[in-house]
């Protein structure tokens, strides 16, 4: 222990003699393990960290499943979680919830939309957290016509009500109802994703349809029940209800995930390409260092010679020289934890409702060990690099005064080759990844969304049930606040629509049926897209009328109900066959309650739920006569929408002055938003593939500096026997750019052997696009070839009567 705090002590001490090679190694270091540090914060934070329950691991969604339909992953209804939760011999508790926007009200205080969820009596139970506050939701309060209770998030009680311990048992307003509230959850708890108030179901099963999905389910597995065995009790009870139920019920089965792996799966990919590129980037930043670290021990070699000759043992030696390259490593993962620090950061800034367990991300005491063993243990892996290069010189040799250093030797020469090359091709692969993203993303923003959204602000409306029980009464009111609204100044258009396009939650899917055709068969039925619409939004959106009528104000609930199809819908339903007069009706068309409606016009595709997908079948129905509790307004103006808010919100204040508006944004704002994962996944990665084409450029300069260093006198000589500069500078550059040809030459090989890590990744790009294959080499090349030239540059100045006295 004593001999190894020396060779510490030595180490530092030999580190500091060299400050301007130390300082370029350790900012190297700190940007390599910087990034790959920052990185895995968030890898830590969102997929490694356990769920903030007691045993997470028993906590499973159950989801209803119908690929044949086109439904892998969808929504409960009611009926079947009732017989899931009463058949069930895997689960300890199950329970549903169904999320939703809550309106709270108070006297003196703007009415505020809260994000919130409705969940059965156990669902606290379940979780397994204990409240902050009184006491959580229970059984007796999830029935039918109970007393109406809430419990509110740690956050929306202080935020709301200032931290008021007297909370407790205070009557407050939601939806227009009065709640008691009888608890507060615990800080960390926010689920549902960004829920804050918890209202019971309270489900009437005997009121249910069966074919209504809308429930969310999770449960807790008994001890010792595992996924595999849980998955098989459900998908028998799947298969008993499609028996039972063959209307509603044919090819629908059950998928049990664990709960962490749901609320993750949209990420997961992503931050796995992110963590494989810092790493990469990691490794270039590595060889750099090794090879800073060879360079130098050319200028020790007498140094390490004459220890050698005193008896100091090649084992002892290398142990010293690795000893040096920990320091320096630890020292750069020091470092790398402040860039670290501002960096997860920025992260978590650039796009928080992206990620999913933010709250969580941190420098932590994972990310701590994480950050010391990948430093220590890179540093012990390329300090081997240099100890082995130096023990294995010639004394001999090294010891004449002339002699030829001991890291620029054929030995060490051939080491540093080989890491440039390595740096080439793996910022190659890094570089290639990132601009076929580039690219795909550039696809992603030009693609059409069929609809304009400059010039359009939109926001939420929620009515609340006790003040618009029925659909009159709903209808009335967003006919009234859009003629309201289209009265203000600089209004050109407004409309409302349910759901709002490229907004979450607006995937919303029904099936239906065309009149004079066969009844499709339990799970041959088809579904479309189905937006509810007032009069004008076609007009508002600026969304091209193709054939027929949009929606006028005549048609009212009573009067005969009509529909909108798009044009993907009109040429798959009735290919060849004018869609106009067509009939159709969701739902079972022998019911005596069948309502058909009449297809009365025909409109452009609209890109509605991603702008990655391609155009699918989308119905449009008549709000006023399939009226709603909730709708987005949309608004034209020709000023900026924003100066609209306030009048919008100021006209609905006098019609119900206890709405709030929610969710305001310009249409621009939510086109972007639905890019938001992709453009944080294509900028991190851009910037990775940066810092590793500026790192493979440093090596490349480094390398033909020292070798230009190296061959002083030789090039001299050159010179003085008449060898032009130019010749010089071109075999230099020579030179280096074959080390360049065999680093491309083996980058595009390992880009195209990985290329199908990002097939995933990428909208409308192949991933051998020959435009990216070949324009990362060309500039990749350019670059090194500047690295090369600066140095070789400086060689064909070289004076060669000085040259010639070095010696």
């Amino acid at each position: 222990m004593d001999s190894l705090w020396k060779d510490l002590r030595f180490g530092v001490r030999t580190l500091l003699r060299s400050p301007a090679v130390t300082a370029l190694a350790l900012l190297t270091l700190a940007l390599g393990i910087g990034a790959n540090t920052a990185i895995f914060s968030v890898v830590s934070g969102v997929l490694l960290e356990p769920l903030a329950f007691p045993r997470p691991d028993e906590l499973v969604v159950v989801i209803d499943s119908a690929p044949k339909l086109g439904f892998p992953q969808f929504s409960a209804s009611p009926p079947n979680f009732k017989d899931w939760r009463e058949q069930n011999q895997v689960f300890s508790s199950l329970d549903a919830m169904a999320r939703g926007r809550f309106t709270l009200t108070a006297k003196g205080a703007q009415p505020q939309a809260v994000a919130g969820a409705e969940v059965t009596g156990d669902f606290f139970r379940t979780l397994g957290v204990r409240p902050h506050l009184g006491r959580l939701l229970a059984p007796a309060d999830d029935r039918p016509g109970g007393e109406r209770v809430a419990v509110l998030s740690h956050e929306l009680w202080h935020r709301r009500f200032g931290g008021d311990p007297g909370i407790l048992n205070r009557r407050i307003t939601i939806d227009g109802r009065a709640h008691t509230v009888v608890g507060v959850a615990p800080p960390a708890l926010k689920f549902p994703r960004q829920s804050e108030l918890w209202v019971p179901l309270a489900l009437d099963f005997s009121k249910s349809s069966r074919g209504a999905h809308y429930l969310s389910v999770v449960g807790r597995l008994k001890p010792g029940v595992s996924l595999e065995r849980a998955q098989a009790d459900l998908s028998a009870i799947a298969r008993r209800l499609e028996l039972q139920y063959p209307a509603q019920n044919t090819d629908w089965g059950v998928v049990l995930t664990r709960l962490r792996d749901v609320m993750v799966r949209d990420i997961r990919p992503a931050l796995t390409m992110l963590q494989r590129a810092v790493w990469v980037v990691l490794l270039i930043a590595c060889a750099n260092v090794a090879n800073l670290l060879l360079a130098r021990m050319g200028s020790r070699e007498r140094e390490i010679a004459v220890r050698t000759a005193l008896g100091a043992g090649r084992l002892r030696l290398a142990r010293q020289i690795i000893a040096e390259s920990v320091i320096l490593f630890a020292a750069g993962g020091a470092l790398g934890l402040l860039v670290a620090l501002w960096g997860t950061r920025t992260l978590v800034a650039l796009n928080p409702d992206a990620i999913p367990r933010a709250e969580g991300i941190g420098i932590d005491a994972r990310v701590l060990v994480y950050t010391l063993l990948i430093s220590v243990a890179t540093g012990v892996v390329f300090g081997l690099v240099p100890a082995l290069s130096a023990i294995g010189g010639r004394l001999s040799g090294a010891l004449k005064e002339g002699g030829r250093a001991m890291a620029g030797g054929r030995r060490g020469n051939l080491v540093r080759d080989v890491l440039v090359i390595g740096e080439v091709a793996l910022a190659l692969m890094l570089l290639v990844g990132a601009g076929l993203l580039i690219q795909s993303f550039a696809r992603l923003q030009s693609v059409d969304p069929g609809f304009k959204p400059r010039g359009v602000i939109t926001a939420q409306v929620s009515l609340p049930a006790v003040k618009y029980p029925d659909d009159p009464r709903q209808a009335a009111f967003f006919q009234h606040a859009l003629e309201r609204i289209r009265s203000l100044p600089g209004v050109q258009h407004a409309a409302s629509i349910y759901p709002l396009p490229l907004s979450s939650g607006s995937g919303f899917q029904l099936s239906f049926v065309v009149a004079g055709r066969p009844v499709p068969k339990p799970g041959e039925e088809q579904s479309a897209h189905v937006r509810f619409i007032s009069p004008d939004y076609f007009r508002t959106m600026e969304i091209p009328a193709l054939k027929g009528r949009a929606f006028t104000e005549q048609d009212g609930i009573d009067d005969q109900r009509v529909a909108v199809v798009n044009r993907e819908m009109a040429s798959r339903i009735w290919p060849g066959v004018d869609p106009l007069g067509q009939r159709l009706t969701f739902g079972d068309p022998t019911q005596p309650t069948a309502k058909w409606m009449t297809v009365v016009g025909v409109v452009a595709d609209v890109r509605g739920s991603n702008l990655g997908n391609e155009s699918e079948m989308e119905l449009y129905c008549s709000q006023y006569q399939n009226p709603s509790s909730e709708a987005a307004l949309v608004v034209r103006t020709a000023a900026d929408p924003l100066s609209l808010v306030a009048p919008i919100r100021r006209a609905l204040q006098e019609i119900d002055g206890d709405l709030p508006l929610d969710k305001v944004q310009t249409m621009e704002q939510v086109v972007s938003s639905s890019l938001a994962q992709n453009r944080v996944k294509t900028v991190l990665l851009g910037i990775f593939a940066a810092l590793a084409l500026v790192l493979a450029a440093v090596g490349v300069y480094g390398l033909v500096s020292f070798s230009v260093a190296q061959r002083t006198h030789e090039i001299g000589i050159r010179i003085a026997l008449g060898a032009r500069r130019v010749e010089v500078l071109a075999m230099i550059i020579r030179q280096g750019m074959k080390l360049i040809a065999i680093g491309l030459a083996v980058g595009l090989g390992g880009a195209f052997a990985s290329s199908r890590l990002l097939a995933d990744q990428v909208y409308k790009v192949s991933v051998v696009d020959p435009l990216t294959y070949i324009g990362v080499p060309v500039v990749l090349t350019a670059v090194a070839l500047l690295a090369n030239w600066l140095p070789a540059r400086r060689a064909t100045r070289v004076d060669p009567l000085a040259a010639l006295r070095s010696e």
